[in-house]
């Protein structure tokens, strides 16, 4: 049996790698507004949400990592963790919509006013990943040299979906018109 071809899967490495890496990163760099903003999900205990935020961000840096990094076998790990983790957000996602609670920071990248509130195209996009990240781990893997058009495609994919994340990054922090951010 023939499986999917290495391109897409370390086009998919890089990207939500990266995107984990950068998440990571925000969410250190600003770590007591990562934890106000974990807090306001009022899903854990208030002595459980800082111990929570330390693991959360260390997963992601791990995971981004890896998934990046690792040889086939930790990559396609990596994205397990990657898959589960966007799963767990987009659960934490749907319960506070489901309770009225869909002013609050997503938390995603970053926090500060131009960030996302929380709205089902949020889950969406979060179970879409965590998908995709899950194919690439269950998938048989046919590895084959790469050539130049290979590298110049995968770069110009990496591009378009990078540029595509972020463009509903904007199209989800518009959403935050009209609603007041609870810290």
């Amino acid at each position: 049996m023939t499986g999917i071809d290495i391109l897409p899967v370390l086009v998919a490495n890089v990207l939500l790698g990266s995107l984990f890496l950068l998440s990571g990163g925000g969410k250190l760099r600003d770590f007591a507004g990562f934890v106000g903003t974990l807090g306001n999900y009022r899903l854990l205990p208030a002595a459980l949400v800082r111990p929570a935020g330390a693991m959360i961000v260390l997963a992601e840096l791990a995971l981004g990592a890896a998934a990046i990094i690792a040889v086939p076998l930790g990559s396609q790990i990596a994205m397990l963790g990657i898959a589960a983790l966007l799963l767990a957000y987009a659960a934490a996602m749907g319960i506070n919509i489901a309770r009225g609670r869909d002013h609050i920071d997503c938390g995603c990248l970053g926090f500060g006013a131009a960030q996302a509130t929380l709205g089902w195209e949020l889950v969406l996009r979060n179970v879409a990943l965590a998908t995709f990240a899950f194919a690439v781990f269950a998938l048989p893997l046919s590895a084959r040299p790469l050539g130049a058009i290979d590298w110049i495609s995968g770069i110009g994919a990496i591009a378009v979906f990078a540029l595509l994340y972020l463009g509903f990054g904007q199209f989800s922090a518009s959403g935050l018109r009209g609603k007041a951010v609870v810290r």
